[in-house]
């Protein structure tokens, strides 16, 4: 064969390959989405795991804790859990939330205290890199439990 046929057979194959791949990997991810679809699973963890996954650390004194991970093939994993804490601690931990992933944009303007605890719903701005993102928004709950207690609950969405 010639020189000039090998080169012409090589790129042609090259283009096809540039043109087709792209299709190709959308395909074979779309057939495994539908393949792994509705596999969520939820599973008790450790809430100091739980906190350190989405930034945050968990209070020093803390009791009764009960923490899921929500693990979705496709999805990265959610989180939710509940534990007690020292009442008088609970602000200060909430203080300690993690800055959000972009300097210009703010997490929230802090808690919303009333008579019977504190709340905080923190957006954090999705990550221009597909992948990279994670956790979008966290809920945090803390209700008081008499005069030296708070159970506090939190969830974390992936938008």
């Amino acid at each position: 064969m010639p020189r000039r046929t090998k080169w012409m057979i090589s790129l042609a194959v090259l283009f096809v390959a540039a043109v087709e791949l792209p299709a190709l990997v959308w395909f074979c991810g779309l057939l495994y989405a539908l393949e792994h679809a509705g596999e969520t699973e939820t599973r008790a963890t450790d809430c100091g795991k739980a906190m350190t996954a989405i930034g945050w650390k968990l209070p020093p004194r803390t009791d009764r804790q009960q923490c899921s991970e929500i693990h979705d093939p496709l999805f990265p994993s959610r989180w939710e859990g509940t534990f007690r804490a020292p009442r008088s601690e609970v602000a200060g931990w909430i203080e300690t939330r993690p800055a959000p992933r972009y300097p210009q944009q703010q997490a929230g303007d802090g808690p919303v205290a009333d008579p019977n605890g504190l709340h905080l719903n923190l957006s954090y701005p999705r990550s221009p890199n597909f992948g990279n993102g994670g956790i979008d928004q966290v809920t945090v709950k803390a209700v008081w439990e008499g005069e030296d207690s708070a159970v506090i609950t939190f969830e974390t969405f992936d938008d």
